[in-house]
């Protein structure tokens, strides 16, 4: 029995002296399993780093790419352009890693474009590496990093609205012309797609056309404008040879002036949304030679035209050119910087001031109704409105000296014949008229996405807008203009554009930064 219990012992410490040799090896595997384990996350943490170091990188590069083409418009911005930008931007951005830094070169970055609609552009910048396992003894792997930013640009059209009154001396108007010549060249420079139109005001707006002046009139008329009942007696019996307002014998005409109107009621504005075509009645002015002597004038025997009527007391009238017409036509929507220029050097002192009449046809010079040989003659231009997402930007840029107490309020804001605005009150009740007529044009401009920036001069804090009859009158319609994010008011503190022209320039230079904040973007979207 002792016997076959020794043996017992013996075969046991056997079997354990196996066992723990068996254990030994089962831990070398473990610790082996450890250390590649080890390995493997250490070498997954660098190859982690490098994509996030890179993805920042490609990040960083295809924002400036977009940059540059925003910039640029893709004018002069080759693809082989693109390519050296974005690899200049990667290289920079990859920090203090000299080792991935030596590891890439230009030939593992590229730029490819997209487009996702006729205002949006997409520029990819995307990022070939390989990664080596530092520790693990295994065939290195390719990776390809991007980074897409979305380019948004929108075509432009601003109408620039500047004051050729009788305040405006030939000081002041040298002064506006340079303003004015900066703003365009600043605003069109390198950007095919932006147009700007003129527009030049005094009482009225001149829509003369030295190649078409003869058709406009006759196609823009309504059926019997040309031919108003109260001149019956003149197109009956003169000396001219004159049979309608068409007649180039009128003195407007004779003068190179044509100003037209339509939409004066309360509501109306203008109708500036509608096509040209058989809708606006003719100015004219019916007054004495002596209060412009140096315009052309007729006269003939008849009944006094203010009151609208055939009939009534003959006595000698006449009719001059009008001064309130602007010598400078409105330039309708050009890139031409030189056609620019030779309009604004064609600004005159006029008369009187009526700045909704203005702001009216400033908003005609950018509807799409006027696009086409029935309107402004140029096919393409002005671009349809927003509605359909097309994202064009139309704003309008006035400037006036705002120092005066008499505007928006004489006859030229009523039929012949009428009150105005049909109101025949007047007093504060013809100011509230004007009040309402500027909000109603600037909720109509709204409406329809149209910017405002309106520069006025006038002495005292910028931020007094009460202090004067403009600022009682016309500002609390015109801040329905600047309502979310519309455009804004701004005043120069100064009597005198002469005297305002730097603080104007940096006002100016500022709407040119919200417009092109309004047209253009550039964002970061994978």
């Amino acid at each position: 029995m002792n016997k076959l219990r020794a043996h017992f012992g013996d075969s046991l410490r056997r079997f354990w002296r196996q066992e723990r040799g068996a254990g030994s090896a089962f831990y070398v595997l473990g610790m082996m399993g450890l250390l590649l384990t080890g390995a493997y996350v250490i070498d997954t943490v660098q190859t982690t780093g490098d994509a996030s170091q890179i993805k920042r990188a490609a990040d960083a590069a295809a924002l400036a790419v977009g940059r540059e083409a925003l910039s640029k418009n893709n004018s002069d911005f080759s693809a082989a352009d693109r390519q050296r930008l974005a690899w200049e931007y990667v290289r920079s951005n990859l920090g203090m890693n000299s080792k991935l830094a030596q590891q890439l070169d230009a030939a593992d970055i590229s730029v490819t474009e997209g487009r996702r609609s006729n205002a949006r552009r997409t520029f990819t910048v995307s990022v070939s590496f390989a990664s080596q396992p530092v520790l693990l003894k295994v065939a290195q792997r390719q990776h390809e990093i991007y980074s897409t930013v979305e380019v948004i640009y929108r075509p432009s059209e601003v109408a620039l609205v500047l004051p050729n009154t009788s305040t405006e001396t030939a000081a002041e108007l040298a002064v506006l012309r340079r303003l004015g010549k900066n703003f365009a060249t600043d605003f069109l420079a390198d950007y095919p797609d932006r147009r700007l139109a003129l527009v030049p005001y005094s009482q009225s707006v001149s829509v003369y056309d030295d190649a078409n002046w003869s058709s406009r009139i006759r196609n823009w008329s309504l059926s019997g404008a040309l031919k108003p009942v109260e001149l019956s007696s003149l197109f009956r019996n003169n000396d001219y040879g004159i049979a309608n307002l068409a007649s180039r014998m009128m003195p407007d005409l004779r003068s190179k002036r044509m100003c037209l109107y339509r939409g004066l009621n309360q509501g109306d504005n203008y109708f500036w949304e509608t096509a040209p075509a058989g809708s606006f009645r003719v100015h004219y002015r019916h007054d004495l030679p002596i209060n412009a002597p140096d315009m052309p004038a007729i006269e003939w025997i008849g009944p006094n035209p203010d009151f609208g009527q055939a009939n009534g007391v003959n006595d000698t009238r006449y009719i001059i050119g009008d001064k309130g017409c602007p010598t400078a036509a409105l330039l309708p929507l050009t890139d031409d910087l030189n056609a620019i220029s030779a309009r604004l050097d064609q600004m005159e002192p006029q008369f009187n001031t009526n700045y909704a009449i203005a702001m009216g046809w400033a908003a005609m010079s950018l509807a799409p109704s006027f696009r086409g040989s029935d309107g402004w003659g140029d096919g393409e231009y002005p671009l349809d409105f927003n509605d359909n997402g097309s994202g064009n930007i139309k704003a309008i840029v006035m400037m006036g000296n705002t120092t005066g107490d008499w505007f928006d309020t004489d006859a030229y804001n009523a039929y012949v014949g009428e009150a105005i605005d049909g109101d025949r009150q007047g007093g504060d009740l013809g100011k509230q008229a004007a009040t309402l007529r500027f909000r109603s044009l600037c909720n109509s401009f709204r409406n329809r996405d149209v910017l405002f920036y309106f520069i006025g001069v006038r002495p005292g804090d910028p931020e007094d807008f009460g202090r004067t009859l403009f600022g009682a009158v016309a500002v609390p319609g015109l801040q329905a203009c600047a309502a979310n994010d519309g455009g804004y008011i701004r005043f120069a503190d100064s009597s005198s554009f002469s005297g305002a022209e730097g603080q104007i320039s940096e006002l100016l230079d500022g709407i040119l930064e919200d417009i092109d904040k309004h047209s253009s973007a550039v964002r970061l979207i994978e």
